[in-house]
């Protein structure tokens, strides 16, 4: 029909079998959506004002002002930036998208939206609140659906890659268990009126590394060897 018009979903790359929401559609969401995150979170770190001029405050005194927000960035920064490799080490163990995987993977997708806001919200309420218990709720839905996400990859052979060794998969496990355990230890800690209970995730980022580094370690043992 004349004037009608046609979109196609349709990529080069885009693997056989898969559906007209591909691997490429994802990721390059999933980058935005980080992309995004990042950037509401460093609005959360005011810039001198003429307020500020006005009132006569030093350079000194601002940036004693100012330490909580940047902490609150840079431990909220590092934890975003251990989700976002976990994702896309999760993403690159799958050959298509089905469903199932694309519904946990937008719940995801939403709670990292929300870091942001309940990690500033720590810093505007300092004091006892249920706002610092609301942040390890908001990392423990997060821990949970890329569990969730892993889940889905393990016991589905049709939409997993081939080749993943047992050692990769027993790391990968460990990694994902990581953060929903951090979580609810924070929740505990916070529910303790516990001060700066966010800094636990740094002891995460450590574990993730030295995870990592025993993985490798192991998988450059020959196969024999192992025990």
């Amino acid at each position: 029909m004349q004037g009608a018009v046609t979109f196609s979903f349709h990529m080069d790359n885009a693997t056989p079998g898969e559906g007209p929401i591909t691997k490429v559609n994802i990721g390059r969401l999933t980058n935005a959506i980080s992309a995004f995150t990042l950037l509401l979170l460093f609005r959360n770190i005011r810039m001198p004002s003429f307020q500020d001029y006005l009132a006569h405050v030093t350079a000194d005194e601002f940036g004693y002002i100012q330490l909580p927000d940047i902490f609150s960035f840079l431990n909220a920064f590092l934890i975003i930036a251990i989700i976002w490799v976990v994702m896309f080490h999760l993403f690159h163990q799958l050959a298509r998208i089905d469903r199932l995987y694309l519904y946990l993977h937008m719940a995801l997708m939403m709670m990292l939206i929300f870091i942001p806001v309940s990690s500033h919200m720590n810093v505007i309420f300092p004091g006892k609140s249920i706002f610092h218990v609301l942040f390890h709720v908001n990392m423990l839905a997060v821990g949970v659906l890329l569990a969730l996400e892993w889940w889905h990859i393990f016991r589905e052979p049709s939409i997993r890659r081939p080749g993943m060794s047992r050692v990769q998969m027993e790391c990968t496990t460990l990694k994902i268990l990581y953060l929903p355990a951090t979580a609810i230890m924070g929740i505990l800690l916070a529910n303790m009126d516990l001060p700066h209970t966010q800094g636990i995730y740094l002891v995460t980022l450590l574990a993730y590394a030295l995870t990592t580094i025993y993985s490798r370690g192991r998988e450059m043992v020959p196969r024999g060897e192992e025990r």
